[in-house]
């Protein structure tokens, strides 16, 4: 088999899998209607995937690498503004953006976390620490040491909150009202400058 064949059975299971785990969620979601819909055998899944898990993990990755490559080729910190609940607003502007214009990729992140409360959920969590993200705790961290935040809170507590806070922020991504959805997203920013800017 030809490695542009290969390549090309790949991305039609991949397309076949985003469709089908956005329909369906990942424990509801059929490796047979997959196959049905990339006009695929078995044997040619098994050929690049090990199972059902193997496949959400697959696409995971390609969604996280859009991503980054997307805010990546933004470069959102020229020209950024100088406090950090300023950048954290023009960060969800992009995001909404990356929403739009990939929205089977923000349809898995919400699939994603319908699955709280299921192993594949704490699955992926553990894998790619989406509790933990590095270049948000980087931004806090300078705005701590700039002196944005308040003097009584430890810097570990802010972090944790406002982590905590970004991970609850995609219960408002609903892009059928995409204004609603800013609305309530410069509210959390709003609510984060009030409660823990100095």
């Amino acid at each position: 088999m030809s490695f542009e064949k290969t390549f090309e059975h790949k991305q039609k299971l991949l397309d076949a899998a985003l469709e089908e785990f956005n329909a369906s969620g990942y424990e509801q979601a059929s490796i047979n209607r997959i196959l049905d819909k990339a006009g695929m055998s078995k044997g040619q899944f098994y050929y690049h995937f090990k199972n059902k898990e193997g496949l959400y993990f697959a696409l995971i990755e390609v969604a996280i690498q859009k991503k980054l490559d997307y805010f990546q080729n933004l470069n959102l910190l020229d020209g950024a503004p100088t406090d950090i609940f300023s950048l954290f607003r023009m960060q969800i502007r992009s995001g909404l953006t990356f929403a739009m214009e990939f929205p089977a990729i923000h349809d898995l992140g919400q699939s994603l976390l319908r699955e709280r409360g299921n192993p594949i959920y704490e699955k992926v969590m553990g894998k790619y620490n989406f509790k933990d993200n590095e270049v948000v705790g980087h931004l806090v961290e300078m705005a701590y040491q700039k002196g944005e935040f308040r003097e009584d809170l430890p810097l570990p507590f802010i972090k944790q909150m406002i982590g905590n806070l970004f991970n609850q922020a995609a219960d408002f991504a609903n892009l059928e009202n995409v204004e609603e959805m800013e609305t309530n997203l410069n509210y959390l920013i709003d609510f984060m400058r009030n409660g823990l800017a100095r």
